[in-house]
């Protein structure tokens, strides 16, 4: 700990943290980007889809704990809040999700609308915090704070030609590949630079 600055012992992850967020956002990257063309080249529903898309969702939500680390010095409340609900969200989709995989409608009010609706909340929020900060370049904020609505209206902008399903549909994913892709630059780019606290 630095005894002279003790706020800077927290300020940001060390090189093997941020080398593992960066390696979460690049496999969620992938894989939205892998499901989403995927979605595309085969548009009809797929069940397999819905099992599949926890891979690159989960990775999001701990993609999102490293851009929380690597700004908490910097991010007042609206981070860990927005980071609070954004983990809410993921995980209560995801719950939602493995209720639909298994067959259980019970569960599938938590995959929507409630759990996307948490985490879009939280994201704006997060994304408003990563903004102000100014640790990570601001249109990583912006990416973050607007990926999920983005990634709805490219879906329904891809509709006329990808159907929209209930579920087993996920093109408009590609758009969170994009946001995936951004956020590991950026992480990689505060990684290298000297922290100006």
């Amino acid at each position: 700990m630095n005894i002279m600055n003790p706020e800077r012992a927290e300020a940001a992850p060390g090189p093997g943290t941020a080398g593992f967020f960066v390696g979460t956002a690049v496999v969620s990257a992938l894989c939205w980007f892998a499901l989403g063309a995927e979605s595309v080249l085969n548009p009809g529903a797929a069940d397999f889809r819905d099992a599949l898309v926890l891979v690159p969702w989960l990775l999001l939500g701990a993609t999102m704990v490293g851009v929380h680390l690597a700004q908490r010095h910097r991010s007042g409340l609206t981070g860990p809040a927005g980071l609070a609900g954004a983990l809410s969200g993921t995980l209560l989709a995801t719950a939602g999700n493995t209720g639909l995989i298994l067959g259980s409608d019970t569960l599938l009010v938590l995959a929507f609308p409630v759990g996307p609706l948490l985490f879009s909340a939280g994201m704006l929020a997060l994304g408003i915090a990563t903004y102000r900060a100014g640790v990570l370049p601001r249109h990583a904020g912006v990416l973050i704070a607007s990926s999920q609505p983005l990634m709805v209206g490219l879906g329904l902008a891809l509709s006329p030609w990808v159907p929209l399903h209930p579920h087993g549909g996920y093109s408009g994913g590609l758009w969170h590949g994009v946001t995936m892709t951004a956020v590991a630059l950026a992480l990689v780019g505060a990684a290298r630079r000297p922290s100006r606290d």
